[in-house]
């Protein structure tokens, strides 16, 4: 028999969940410890927009039923964050004193939101949303509150905006974007000028093609300069300009970092028996290009492979992919892969009624899609993009009927009659 091994997960969001059910497969007798820095049990990010609209509440965003752990042998360690790792000793060092021995390390820490720097020399609070406790607290604020400065129009800002006007609809809403459009790395500037203009119809206001660099007051409000000269006054200022990898626990530690943890196919850190997972990993896309993607189903994924080989298996990770599913104001938006052409490609577009689709191809290939107020399988839709599914004779069938095109052309693939 197998000697027992220690298995410690830092963190407790879906790479880490997704790590644990793919060491019991192998694994069913080893301790499995998870640490997590919240208190509360664990939960997706991707929840919070709902709860602060009103959508949901709070005993409906677990993403594993309480008895998860206790069922699965594992212990969690909640409120209770890493603060240093001793990779050589096989040692992490907990917030208030304890330590915790290892043999098998996945670093499944998530992310953290950037804050931008701006000249504040009055320290007017700049709140973030990537949290509960962020979340508790804008709900609070957010009550008398009639201007809202929202910095960063990808997903989390413009959800963000999207739940306030849901929540509080006579609150007045700037968004602040450095780039020209909205949800720049998700669509193509045509598509996001149309969710530009749907937002706008509920009041949502945009100031593309410039950045905060100053907040101070003015009469009681805050006032934010911008790069163009232009100011928003406001009532709260939110920056959602994005997230970088939670490494800070890291340093000394003596892993290979970049922007994130540096991981080769099998989640392997540059330190034997350590693997990483999820936002804070630093791995291959499926074109080859080196980088993190904090999506919740390239976490997913990750943290299954980590998992695998942490109990002795070896598998590799296919490679994470582009893929974003929206819904705003109760238009559906999907895309998958590239938002644009280069060099040689061509784009194909087809719009019906309200409904609206676009393909990138390189020669017969699908390298992206995009679809608005149409309903879309991302999963399928990237599917051919990896297997680099010939779809150009089927491409108006794919611009028409999305969801279904999509679907039989990933089965007539496995079948081999492509």
């Amino acid at each position: 028999m197998a000697a027992t091994l220690r298995h410690v997960i830092i963190g407790a969001g879906t790479a880490a969940l997704a790590a644990v059910e793919a060491i019991r497969v192998g694994r069913p007798a080893d301790p499995i410890t998870l640490l997590s820095a919240e208190p509360e049990a664990p939960y997706s990010p991707t929840v919070l927009p709902h709860l602060l609209a009103g959508r949901i509440d709070e005993s409906r965003i677990a993403l594993r039923p309480a008895a998860f752990f206790g069922t699965r042998g594992c212990r969690l360690l909640a409120g209770t964050p890493a603060v240093a790792l001793c990779a050589d000793r096989r040692v992490l060092r907990l917030a208030g004193g304890g330590e915790l021995e290892f043999d098998r390390l996945l670093v499944a820490s998530g992310s953290e939101p950037i804050v931008p720097a701006l000249d504040n020399p009055d320290a007017v609070p700049v709140h973030t949303f990537t949290r509960l406790a962020d979340l508790r607290v804008l709900r609070a604020a957010l009550g008398g509150t009639s201007r809202v400065a929202v910095l960063g129009a990808g997903l989390i800002g413009m959800e963000l905006a999207e739940a306030i006007v849901h929540r509080w609809p006579g609150a007045r809403i700037t968004v602040v974007e450095q780039e020209r459009q909205v949800l720049p790395r998700a669509f193509c500037r045509e598509d996001a000028r149309a969710v530009e203009d749907l937002f706008e119809s509920q009041g949502v206001g945009f100031r593309l093609g410039c950045r905060a660099v100053a907040l101070g007051r003015r009469d009681g409000a805050a006032l934010l300069t911008l790069s163009d000269g232009g100011c928003v006054e406001a009532d709260l200022v939110v920056a959602c300009v994005g997230v970088k990898p939670r490494l800070g626990f890291l340093a000394g530690a003596g892993l290979a970092v970049r922007r994130g943890i540096v991981v080769d196919r099998r989640m392997a850190t540059s330190a034997a028996g350590i693997h990483a997972a999820g936002d804070v990993a630093e791995g291959p896309g499926a074109d080859g290009t080196i980088g993190c993607h904090a999506v919740l189903p390239t976490a997913a994924g990750q943290g299954r492979v980590a998992g695998a080989n942490m109990a002795g298996r070896a598998v590799e990770h296919e490679g994470w992919l582009p893929a974003n599913v929206f819904s705003f104001f109760g238009r559906l938006l999907v895309s998958a892969g590239a938002t644009e052409a280069v060099g040689r490609q061509t784009r194909l577009g087809q719009a019906s009624g309200a409904g609206r689709g676009r393909l990138v191809l390189d020669g017969d290939r699908l390298v992206g899609a995009s679809f608005a107020g149409m309903p879309a399988d991302p999963g399928a839709l990237c599917w051919l993009i990896r297997e680099r599914v010939p779809v150009r004779a089927q491409a108006e069938l794919l611009l028409s009927r999305p969801l279904e095109a999509a679907r039989w052309l990933c089965a007539r693939a496995q079948r081999g009659t492509a």
